[in-house]
């Protein structure tokens, strides 16, 4: 019963706020219309061409959708048999900015599905009226969770466009003052495991103290310039494991791509230098450097935009939700299972559950700017 409730709370929700709550917006302040529903005795409903045309061609008023058998929920006592709900193209197209709250493109087949699925919607919640689950007290409890739901969705929307296009000058200053972020660096890397692979926990012990004062070894002999695939071939063997034959070469890579113990050491080596011993997981590293770059600000411009956009997101919710103090009866709250941060959560992290209650989901991944 309470999965059906749930079923039928959503689908009127989204009847609901597709008919009525759009929100507006300066590139399109538009509000919808809701769909027409008419009892027709003798009056011909415009009908619908079949030949198919460019959507483009068809007139605002034209209609594109017929629910024949469909009545207005004014007139539960209706023959269905009269009954049209109709849509014109400019009514349908509300719909469709409603479902496209953010305002991505929709494909051709993703509207048809649309409107598949909004019929749907429209004869289920009819059915649901008609039956009464529309009077239930969890299903109007419910139906105020999708509603402010939905209004938490329509103001982070409203943050995304506001600051999802900084200013040319904004992005300019970001990328002077975190200049470090876009070095890459092109080393080879030399490693030397602290267990043999065959054996791993016979002589431990006495393995890994032999690789770390190997490793020692080598660097001294890397610093005064021998090649490190002949050092890491020598230490391999005096270990008793078979070599690698090559030492890898790094690529050019960013910062965040080196292990964070290691990446300061890295790049502040100039060309042909030697690190110290890097302690890394399952042996010990040396790294020397074969070049550095710094990416221009064309090459990394998008990103810029990601970062900017994203710290002010946070930033506009925190604020947001950091104005209001919340008491937990811990004798009838169980403990958080986790500690989220103001801001932390995502859109739609608040999700309804079977039976009207509200579940926390994890976070999904943020959407940056489109």
């Amino acid at each position: 019963m309470s999965r059906c409730l749930l079923i039928f709370a959503v689908l009127l929700a989204v009847v609901a706020q597709a008919q009525r709550t759009r929100m507006p917006s300066a590139s399109n302040p538009r509000q919808p219309r809701s769909a027409q529903h008419s009892t027709l005795p003798p009056v011909v409903v415009p009908s619908i061409s079949q030949n198919r045309t460019p959507a483009a061609e068809v007139a605002p008023d034209v209609t594109v959708l017929a629910i024949h058998g469909l009545c207005p929920p004014d007139a539960p006592h209706a023959d269905p048999e009269k009954c049209v709900t109709t849509l014109t193209r400019d009514q349908f197209e509300d719909v469709l900015a409603a479902v496209s709250l953010g305002g991505q493109a929709l494909s051709p087949s993703a509207i048809r599905s649309i409107a598949d699925m909004y019929v749907q919607y429209l004869v289920l919640a009819d059915a649901a009226r008609r039956t009464g689950a529309d009077k239930d007290p969890r299903v109007q409890e419910l139906l105020k969770v999708v509603r402010l739901r939905t209004l938490s969705e329509a103001y982070r929307r409203s943050l995304e466009e506001k600051y999802r296009n900084p200013a040319p000058e904004e992005i300019e200053k970001y990328y002077r003052e975190n200049i470090a972020k876009y070095e890459a660096a092109k080393a080879e890397r030399m490693f030397i495991p602290n267990y043999n692979p065959r054996s791993p926990r016979a002589g431990a012990a006495e393995f890994r103290k032999k690789a770390e004062t190997l490793s020692q070894e080598t660097r001294d002999r890397a610093v005064k310039g021998e090649a490190l695939n002949k050092l890491q071939n020598e230490a391999f063997l005096k270990l008793g494991i078979t070599p690698p034959g090559l030492v890898p070469e790094t690529g050019l890579r960013r910062r965040n791509t080196f292990p964070p113990a290691v990446v300061d050491d890295v790049f502040s080596l100039k060309p042909g230098e030697v690190s110290k011993v890097e302690s890394e997981a399952g042996g010990y590293a040396i790294y020397r450097m074969i070049s550095r770059e710094t990416y221009s600000l064309d090459q990394v411009k998008g990103e810029i935009i990601r970062d900017i956009y994203k710290a002010r997101m946070e930033a506009a919710i925190k604020d947001t939700l950091g104005g209001v103090h919340t008491e937990f009866n811990n004798q009838y709250f169980a403990p958080a299972a986790t500690t989220v941060a103001p801001g932390s959560l995502p859109p739609g992290s608040m999700n309804p559950a079977p039976g009207g209650r509200v579940q926390v989901l994890p976070p999904r991944n943020q959407a940056g700017p489109r």
